[in-house]
């Protein structure tokens, strides 16, 4: 597949795209609040980092601030 391809297809599911990206973010979210101890959390906390780093629109929340 060439670039051309890869962006006309981005292009028309765009929407799609955003939606698994927003459930991803979901599903991570809820896994953390649910599960009482850390432990369970070092599971999906690449995926909340990566979410808080690149994809988050709140990103006052410094690494620090979360509980250890």
């Amino acid at each position: 597949m060439d670039i051309n391809g890869m962006i006309s297809w981005g292009v028309a599911h765009w929407q799609d795209i955003l939606n698994i990206v927003a459930y991803v973010c979901l599903a991570a979210s809820a896994i953390v609040k649910i599960t009482p101890t850390l432990k369970d959390d070092n599971i999906v906390l690449p995926i909340v980092k990566f979410i808080g780093k690149y994809l988050a629109l709140n990103k006052n929340v410094s690494e620090t601030e979360r509980p250890k």
